[in-house]
């Protein structure tokens, strides 16, 4: 029987990528909309929520022509792929594939404020895997020019729970066993707590933080049940369903929280941990192959090991 977490589909190819747009620095923002529901402070006593948990994977992109990473300059940007094993309510969901504005994680420290929308959401996962091949296309000055494989760069678990009146997507790390200079580079913890807020596509374009936002032909197609919970709000939490991960062009805001989940959700933290070490004994058992690039759909010799195995540069 195979290991395999998903179920292997049929193949969407994505368009192609360009190179990186110059990213948009932050400005302040006074809008009070910007600050809805992604407070990071304590409310209540509110017992944590677990809306949903599954396997996180994180990788980068190198840049343009670019055949060797050495540091975070060499990188067009990074991904975090979400594959939901449970989730509380229907309809399922499926593996997203989430691309951040900035090339890091929000850091929990500072409490950063980043905008990251999903890039492809499907229930085949060859859908996100073309996402991660190698990729070329021909310029009119430059001529044919080549977009490198993405690099693995960690594998762990994570849960999405409402809390205090926001949503967290919280993670701990299975690969590599603790950060090295990759993950350190992007701001990947041991473990962490993210606060979570979808944007209503009907407000505003995020301007104001970190990243910018999509323009507004590139806009999620949710149902009316769902822009019914934004209910006229320019954030929303995801305190009853992850529903709209489900879609293409979802924008998200990820604020860094904290690198104490068990603290921060308590009885769900605990769960977090137990799903980690359960996984430890997974890729213990069948490997790195087959818990990572099985999963991913990933070929070995074309998607780089080293960054995910020994956090090292390639």
């Amino acid at each position: 029987m195979s290991s395999k977490r998903g179920t292997k589909h049929d193949l969407n190819d994505e368009e192609k990528e360009k190179e990186e747009p110059v990213e948009k620095k932050a400005k302040p923002s006074s809008n009070h909309d910007n600050q809805e529901d992604v407070s990071t402070e304590k409310k209540d006593d509110e017992a944590p929520t677990i809306l949903e948990k599954g396997h996180i994977y994180f990788l980068y992109r190198p840049k343009v022509d670019t055949e060797k990473v050495e540091d975070p300059n060499d990188v067009q940007r990074i991904y975090i792929v979400l594959k939901p094993s449970w989730n509380s309510t229907k309809p399922k969901r499926h593996p997203s594939l989430i691309i951040l504005g900035r090339k890091a994680l929000p850091d929990t420290q500072k409490h950063s404020r980043y905008w990251g929308f999903v890039a492809e959401s499907s229930e085949n996962m060859d859908a996100l895997a073309d996402t991660f091949k190698e990729h070329s296309y021909e310029t009119k000055t430059k001529g044919d020019r080549v977009i490198e494989p993405s690099r693995p760069m960690g594998e762990g678990v994570y849960e999405i729970a409402t809390h205090q009146g926001h949503s967290h997507l919280a993670y701990m790390l299975t690969l590599p066993d603790k950060p090295h200079a990759v993950q350190k580079a992007f701001h990947i913890k041991e473990q962490a707590s993210m606060v979570i807020a979808v944007k209503n596509p009907t407000k505003s374009s995020l301007h104001g933080y970190q990243g910018g936002g999509l323009p507004s032909n590139e806009k999620p197609h949710y149902s009316k049940h769902l822009m019914e919970l934004f209910k006229d709000r320019r954030f929303v939490p995801m305190d009853t369903t992850t529903e709209f991960l489900n879609h293409k062009y979802c924008e998200l805001l990820l604020v860094g929280a904290t690198e104490k989940v068990q603290e921060e959700l308590d009885k769900a933290g605990k769960t977090l941990e137990k799903m980690e070490k359960e996984d430890e004994e997974h890729v213990e058992h069948v490997g790195i192959d087959k818990s990572v690039f099985d999963e991913l759909e990933l070929v070995k010799k074309e998607n780089p090991i080293e960054p995910l195995k020994e956090g090292k540069w390639i």
